[in-house]
């Protein structure tokens, strides 16, 4: 009995030892940088998960613990990639490293971001800082040693764009049955006007009911905002500014935004009217998380700057995207249209995008009032007097772009200080006419 007791203690010590040293050896794994780490920086990954997943998600953790983004400026960025390698409770920064290391990548740290770039990238970064700070490095004692690069110089220079932005909706379907349709053309002076084209109706007198004052009439004739027009032709071109105004004020289609957006050359800015909707979706860790989709109307712009010689034009990287979307006890349905391309534009010009069709569906009961919505069982009297009708409506969505470049730091600075001269040197003379006043007197 006392051998078995012994036995039993025995046993119990030895596993409280087996489990304290599992505890130390997961311990050690989770060391980073001389300190143990909770386990919400833990993380694992299996070797098929994609490498834009597993960037991402340490991204999140990167942002969220650190305050830094990951920016992936590598060859791997948009690739449908696996990381290839099992990570296992591994703590979230040397997961990243290997995973980088593994695919020839690694990373640059900055303060408020981290930069992932390719070996051959990276060399080539390294040469061009050691031969352009060979003279800091050979003082510093290091051939490796970083300059510290002042990016002043840069922002001062750099140029803005004020992207002008309008959503026009039009339904196509209400001016075709006002017997109208349009056309968008560019004028000689950049800007863009419109062609009203109409059907002309039978000749018709003025007034005056004198035969000298016969004019050619056309459907064309409606009251827009404040003037009153008669064209003597089956089309008018007008400014389409004013054309637009004139549809807001026939109810032919409205206006979703209008809006100027200032963007620097050669970066991405989005602008979405509409809304988004979450789905709940399994990441790679098996977990579920809620994803959000934007929807409605999208643009997403990048214009650059370029000259040659004196001229000055932007390029315009564009994606526009109209788009709704449908739940259902089953999925989710995003109804989509989109288009995508480049415009090259002088400064001050106008452009635009269409042709971006959608259809909606509306079903109306139309009949005798009354009669029309009676209940069925009431002698089936609804089938008699009344009918479900469906109507398609067609609308357009129309994107009118103009790009202004606007003058750098530089430019604004010297403006402000030609200013300043100018009000500094009317004040002077002003005192000089005082000082002359006063000694006539």
């Amino acid at each position: 009995m006392r051998v078995r007791s012994l036995l039993y203690i025995f046993l119990i010590i030895a596993t409280v030892i087996q489990m304290a040293d599992a505890q130390t050896e997961q311990s050690i794994q989770r060391k980073a940088k001389g300190k143990i780490v909770s386990p919400d920086e833990v993380v694992s990954f299996k070797s098929d998960v994609p490498y834009t997943k597993a960037i991402q998600s340490l991204g999140e953790l990167s942002r969220k613990l650190e305050g830094r983004l990951i920016i992936d400026r590598s060859p791997m960025q948009g690739k449908d990639k696996n990381i290839g390698i099992n990570i296992e409770s591994m703590y979230w920064k040397d997961a990243l490293e290997l995973i980088l290391r593994s695919n020839q990548l690694w990373y640059t740290d900055y303060p408020e971001y981290m930069e992932i770039a390719s070996f051959d990238e990276l060399g080539k970064r390294q040469g061009e800082s050691t031969s352009r700070d060979m003279t800091s490095s050979s003082q510093l004692g290091s051939p490796f040693a970083r300059g510290v690069v002042d990016s002043s110089d840069y922002y001062a220079k750099q140029r803005d764009i004020a992207i002008s932005c309008i959503f026009f909706d039009l339904n196509r379907t209400k001016l075709a049955e006002s017997g109208m349709d349009i056309s968008i053309f560019r004028g000689s002076d950049m800007n863009l006007g419109v062609n009203l084209f109409g059907a002309t109706n039978p000749m018709a007198q003025s007034a005056g009911g004198s035969s000298s004052s016969i004019i050619q009439s056309s459907r064309l004739t409606n009251v827009y905002t404040d003037v009153s027009m008669q064209p003597t032709g089956k089309d008018l071109s007008v400014d389409i500014y004013a054309a637009l105004r004139m549809f807001e004020a026939d109810q032919l289609g409205e206006t979703i935004s209008n809006s100027k957006i200032p963007v620097r050359s050669g970066l991405s800015s989005v602008l979405q009217v509409g809304d988004d909707f979450s789905v709940l979706e399994k990441d790679f860790s098996g977990n579920t998380v809620q994803k959000f989709y934007p929807t409605g109307t999208i643009l997403n712009i990048r214009p650059k700057i370029f000259k040659v010689g004196d001229m000055e034009f932007v390029d315009i990287q564009y994606k526009v995207e109209k788009s709704t979307f449908e739940a259902s006890p089953v999925t989710t349905i995003i109804h989509k249209t989109s288009t995508s391309g480049s415009l090259t534009l002088l400064n001050g010009e106008e452009s635009y995008i269409g042709g971006m069709y959608s259809n909606s569906e509306t079903y109306v009961r139309q009949g005798v009032p009354l009669l029309k919505d009676l209940p069925w069982w009431f002698f089936g009297l609804r089938y008699i007097f009344g009918y479900d009708s469906k109507s398609i409506t067609k609308r357009e969505l129309i994107v009118i772009l103009k790009a202004e470049i606007l003058p750098s730091l530089e430019e604004r600075a010297l403006k402000i200080q030609t200013s300043k001269g100018i009000i500094e040197e009317t004040i002077e003379e002003m005192d000089k006419d005082l000082e002359k006043r006063s000694i006539e007197k």
